[in-house]
């Protein structure tokens, strides 16, 4: 891989084990079963709980960045210091949930899954689009990149790590909420799961994985638990606001009342839980937006509106303006942006090692624009987000990349205080 320097600020994704893309199969290793993707987390990450797991759960909590668990441990002692392994993991890039999910379901980096941002150009459908709802930007119609002609099982480029774990005879269960349980998003990231249960609060997601775990008691499995609250408080009053804290402290409070607590001693014995953010967040206050229109010269270089979000930009360059666009940057916002190629920036292995999908070059763009501190660039579309959107993520900052790791064995620590 080429090298390329970026500031000490920010933090690269460990695609070498210490990254949410080496979860699956970490979880593969754990319960002694082969998996094609990406290399499992660093020994330190997962032997400690012992070599008789037989079932993994993986609580993913949106948004719990590192950041965010300094904030709430000494309220939260009762859990931290039950947790055998405490790691700082990193995000993948970029430090957006559709990419980081995307890893999480694949064990495969972002380059090699092809799904690299929230806002993506797909050239067959000729259209930018969002990649949460499958829309395009301009106006929310729900799938309707499917009914344009998207293929949603061929979409993702990576298997699915369900898939992998269902050759090898354990099952995988996923919990979400019952809003997007169907989604075109779920269906493609679920590829294998045995079932999905939809959600409605918290305390239902931990009343129905207890009562899937009793059900299953001596069984192995493998389920992944996600609640998103947590992201969406933070986008709105940023990540340190105390409503973020209260979220959490809620979710994991709920964890020992409603799940830890009430399981027998059958369905505890070699169950592994793991808590984990997918990114974190940082605030991105409104006198940090640099906004495309106060730069004329610069929307004369581009053929459209950028993809990727306003933390790292894909931008599309004229033709034979990609280096005048790389140039525009370093010479005018370089306290503010670090732009390069996105040829060079694949190469350096942000996105993952290869094999890379076939269509990721595509899906970058000419410039891949990389915001520093707190700041965001906005097209005239979105300049109403600013006030409503007061914490972000898609960088490479420590807030948005480091997340935590902690493991705990569910039969080892019985009582609660």
């Amino acid at each position: 891989m080429n090298t390329i320097t970026l500031p000490d600020e920010f933090v690269l994704p460990a695609y070498d084990g210490g990254s949410i893309a080496n979860v699956p199969a970490t979880a593969a290793a754990m319960l002694g079963v082969p998996f094609d993707g990406l290399s499992p987390l660093r020994g330190e990450a997962w032997r400690p709980l012992g070599s008789d797991v037989q079932r993994v759960v993986v609580l993913l909590v949106d948004a719990f960045g590192w950041n965010l668990l300094r904030r709430v441990e000494d309220d939260l002692e009762w859990l931290f210091e039950r947790a055998i392994v405490r790691q700082k993991l990193t995000s993948v890039f970029p430090s957006t949930t559709v990419a980081a999910l995307s890893s999480l379901w694949t064990g495969a980096a972002p380059a090699q899954h092809g799904f690299v941002g929230f806002r993506l150009f797909l050239p067959r459908q000729a259209v930018l689009s969002q990649m949460i709802h499958f829309t395009p930007v301009f106006a929310r119609f729900p799938d309707a990149l499917v009914e344009a002609g998207l293929e949603p099982g061929a979409f993702l480029r990576a298997p699915g790590a369900a898939e992998q774990l269902a050759a090898a005879g354990v099952p995988t269960y996923s919990f979400k909420s019952y809003t997007f349980a169907d989604s075109t998003l779920s269906q493609m990231h679920g590829r294998g799961v045995r079932k999905t249960f939809g959600i409605v609060t918290a305390a239902d997601m931990y009343a129905q994985l207890r009562r899937l775990l009793e059900e299953t008691a001596g069984q192995p499995l493998f389920a992944v638990a996600y609640w998103d609250a947590v992201d969406s408080l933070s986008h709105r009053y940023s990540f340190d606001h105390p409503s973020v804290a209260a979220e959490l402290r809620s979710v994991l409070t709920l964890l020992r009342t409603e799940l830890w607590q009430p399981l027998s001693p059958d369905a505890r014995a070699g169950t592994a839980l793991f808590i984990a953010g997918d990114h974190g967040q940082i605030p991105t206050p409104s006198s940090q937006a640099l906004y495309l229109a106060d730069h004329p010269e610069l929307e004369k270089m581009l053929l459209m509106r950028p993809a990727g979000e306003p933390r790292t930009l894909y931008l599309y360059a004229r033709q034979g303006r990609q280096e005048d666009v790389v140039y525009y940057f370093r010479e005018r916002l370089d306290d503010s942006v670090v732009a390069l190629s996105a040829t060079a920036a694949l190469d350096a292995g942000l996105f993952g090692p290869p094999p890379h999908a076939p269509e990721t070059a595509r899906r970058l763009g000419d410039v891949v624009a990389l915001m520093r501190g707190r700041h965001v660039l906005l097209d005239p579309a979105e300049a109403e987000s600013v006030r409503k959107m007061r914490g972000r993520h898609g960088g490479l900052t420590a807030g948005e990349m480091e997340i935590p790791w902690l493991g705990f064995r569910l039969d080892s620590t019985p009582h609660f205080r």
